[in-house]
């Protein structure tokens, strides 16, 4: 018994000095070597987890990944970014830690640096980002000499539409400015640059078909900047340009859009705001003098803005097939109603203006009363009770004025849904919530303020998704579409602080393209997140190209909002 007892203590003591039995036994010297600081069979190798670090443009203070044993914890490290606080490291939305803090990783992983603008240093980046990039576009775009602008870099006319997004983005720039900034006359400049350029475009007289000239006995069309304080005087823009003929375009109804008129109005109505000459706000009265007086339809429930002037009189079917296409048909639509709805009740503001004498006073009730009528016709019939955004259109039924019946006078609902069209209608809510807190109606504000609250929520809900790159949100490749919902949401930020929130998503996503997405040539990606490879046509003279005019001024755009934003201005 003693004897057995003394072996066993023997093999106990070799286990315990050795690690093992076999260490005791009579192996060689070189099977001792192999086995040496190896695991045994009973003890499993180590496992080890990778934690990279993404700071998302800025700056660690180690390196950007680490080796972790499993079950042990490694300091989440400390980052510096221009303008920013570090909140803290993300595993997705959760938070992982604050820099310092231990984090236990359970698996491969990466965690993404998330931060705080300083307001006033995240303002200044932002303002000086726009700067830069408004001058490229006027570098690669605009040719003072000829007040032509290019599609692209490498040549191509653009239309309207896309020309009016470099005012816009212009008009934006300069409201980040005071009178004393460096660069606010090189912008002024530029500004009244493109309103020459944009006189191209002005139609001087409307051919109505069989040689018929259009006339109106009761309305004409005002010289530039002209207006008599009624309802009377017009401006139209037709949809493209004639080089040889300022403010005398000649136009057919085909070619003569209601949405197209909007965005000009809108532009005017900010160079008045930026430059404080009266005939900029004479020129957007007139615009809409004129898109209400045509393409306005007043019959009750249907208070929505036409889409092209043609199509406002045709009922047909596309190619006989049963479809129904707005260019032969009349429609409603959410990108010409909305926007004017939205500056209706700009117009309505600034015309109350003491130093205008009350020049327009005759037309003032009549422009929030449509502006009113308008939204409603958005929220009731346009929105999408589902997903809480505007449908693009309705199609309307040939002998709709003699219907009662809403489902009978709608012979169709385009149910696509655009960021642009959502956005401009929380421009509008926002508008309209205003004005009625300064009249003093609170009943009625609480209505728009509860249904801007919830309007937003579903707009970020929609537009914003998360699955493209972890951490990010990422909306579509139009940044001029996009570029809406961001105005809407700073627009509503006042008076909805979820909207803050919603800002942040974008400004995130823009972070990144600013970062991430710039070729070249210095040009951002309109794709913020998904980047240059989301787009296949590079063709000069086509809008489908990333680097037209629309797309590029719609990104320096959004960088200026920002910057008038985290402003507070």
């Amino acid at each position: 018994m003693r004897k057995i007892t003394k072996i066993l203590a023997a093999v106990l003591s070799c286990a315990m000095i050795g690690g093992t039995l076999a260490a005791c036994g009579g192996g060689t010297g070189a099977s001792d070597s192999s086995s040496a600081g190896q695991p045994s069979q009973s003890t499993p190798a180590a496992k080890y987890y990778t934690v990279t670090f993404d700071a998302d443009g800025g700056k660690l203070t180690g390196g950007t990944s680490v080796q972790v044993e499993q079950g042990k914890s490694v300091t989440l490290p400390s980052a510096e970014k221009e303008g920013y606080t570090l909140t803290g490291w993300f595993d997705g939305d959760t938070l992982a830690g604050e820099a310092g803090a231990s984090y236990t990783p359970t698996a491969n992983v990466t965690l993404k640096a998330r931060w705080e603008a300083d307001s006033a240093a995240y303002a200044a980046i932002n303002k000086g980002r726009a700067v830069e990039y408004g001058k490229l576009i006027e570098e690669l775009y605009w040719n003072s000499d000829t007040k032509l602008s290019k599609l692209t870099p490498d040549g191509g006319m653009p239309y309207c539409w896309p020309y009016t997004e470099q005012l816009s983005m212009v008009n934006a720039i300069l409201l980040t400015m005071d009178e004393t900034d460096e660069d606010r006359a090189f912008f002024e400049n530029y500004l009244e640059e493109l309103i020459e350029g944009m006189r191209h475009y002005r139609v001087g007289t409307v051919n109505m078909g069989s040689g018929e000239s259009w006339e109106n006995p009761d309305h004409y069309l005002a010289a530039f900047g002209e207006n008599d304080g009624t309802a009377n005087s017009y401006a139209i823009y037709n949809s493209g340009r004639r080089d040889d003929a300022v403010d005398g375009v000649s136009a057919g109804l085909s070619g003569i859009f209601f949405d197209d008129n909007i965005w000009v109005a809108k532009e005017f109505y900010y160079a008045y705001i930026n430059l404080g000459d009266v005939k900029y706000l004479n020129e957007s009265v007139n615009i809409v003098n004129w898109i209400i007086g045509e393409g306005y339809e007043e019959t009750a429930g249907l208070n929505g803005i036409y889409w092209k002037w043609a199509a406002k009189f045709l009922f047909e079917d596309k190619a006989g097939g049963g479809g129904l296409d707005d260019n032969n048909h009349a429609s409603l639509n959410a990108c010409s109603s909305a926007p004017t709805s939205m500056m209706l009740v700009k117009l309505y503001n600034a015309m109350g203006d003491e130093s205008l004498n009350g020049k327009f006073d005759a037309l003032r009730d009549d422009y929030l009363s449509k502006a009113q009528n308008i939204y409603e016709f958005c929220y009731s019939v346009l929105r999408n009770p589902t997903s809480g955004c505007l449908r693009d259109k309705i199609f309307l039924r040939e002998g709709f004025e003699e219907m009662t019946d809403q489902n009978q006078q709608i012979q169709l609902i385009d149910q696509q849904e655009l960021g642009y069209n959502t956005g401009t209608f929380m421009t509008a809510g926002a508008e309209l919530y205003n004005q009625a807190v300064a009249a003093g109606k609170d009943a009625v504000a609480r209505v728009y303020r509860n249904r801007n609250i919830q309007v937003a929520e579903d707009a970020d809900r929609k537009f914003a998704n998360t699955q493209v790159v972890q951490g990010e949100y990422s909306y579509g490749n139009h940044s001029w579409f996009t570029s809406f919902l961001l105005e809407g949401f700073i627009d509503l930020s006042e008076s909805v602080p979820e909207c803050a929130e919603y800002i942040e998503h974008m400004r995130s996503s823009l972070d990144y393209a600013w970062t991430n997405n710039r070729a070249d040539d210095s040009l951002v990606s309109p794709s913020w997140i998904e980047g240059w490879d989301s787009f296949s046509d590079n063709g000069a003279n086509s809008e489908g190209n990333p680097r037209q005019i629309l797309l590029q001024s719609a990104n320096a755009h959004c960088y200026a909002m920002l910057a008038r934003y985290y402003a507070g201005l």
